[in-house]
C-alpha cells in the first residue's frame, strides 16, 4: 500500500489516529470531537451524521450502553495531497457493555482528512464492518 507525503504529515496523521483511539479509551467526548473538522461526516452501517453537534449526539447514544471501549487501529495507506489526505485503516473494537457483556468488531475505515492551521482532522470517516462477535 502506498504511503505518500512528507514524513511530518504522515507522523501527524498517525498521531491523530492515536488520539482518536485514546479518546475512546478514556471515554472523553471532547477529546474525540477534537479529532474532527468542523464540516465532518461519519458514515457507518448504523448511521450517517454530519457536523460536530450530530457527532456528539451519536457519541452520547453509543455510550448510553457502553461501560468502556478499546479501539485499536492499523493504518494501511496514507496519501497526502497538499492540505488533504486519504487514509485506509483496519480496526479492532472491543466494547464492554454496562450489562457486563462484550461486543467485538473488526472493521475498515476509509477516511478523508483535512489540514487546517497545521492540524490534521477527520473530515469524513466511512466505516465498514468486516465481522462482529456479539454477546
Amino acid at each position: 500500500m502506498p504511503f505518500i507525503g512528507s514524513i511530518e504529515d504522515r507522523l501527524t496523521i498517525r498521531e491523530l489516529f492515536g488520539a482518536y483511539s485514546y479518546a475512546g479509551a478514556i471515554a472523553s467526548p471532547d477529546a474525540w470531537l477534537d479529532c474532527w473538522a468542523e464540516d465532518c461526516r461519519w458514515v457507518s452501517h448504523l448511521f450517517d451524521v454530519s457536523g460536530k453537534p450530530a457527532l456528539r449526539a451519536q457519541w452520547d447514544q453509543l455510550w448510553a450502553d457502553w461501560k468502556c471501549v478499546a479501539f485499536l487501529n492499523e493504518i494501511g495507506m496514507i496519501e497526502v495531497a497538499g492540505a488533504t489526505a486519504t487514509v485506509h485503516s483496519t480496526t479492532r473494537e472491543i466494547v464492554e457493555l454496562k450489562s457486563g457483556a462484550l461486543f467485538k468488531l473488526v472493521g475498515r475505515y476509509d477516511d478523508r482528512l483535512v489540514k487546517a492551521n497545521g492540524e490534521w482532522r477527520y473530515q469524513r470517516r466511512d466505516y465498514t464492518v468486516l465481522f462482529t462477535e456479539a454477546p
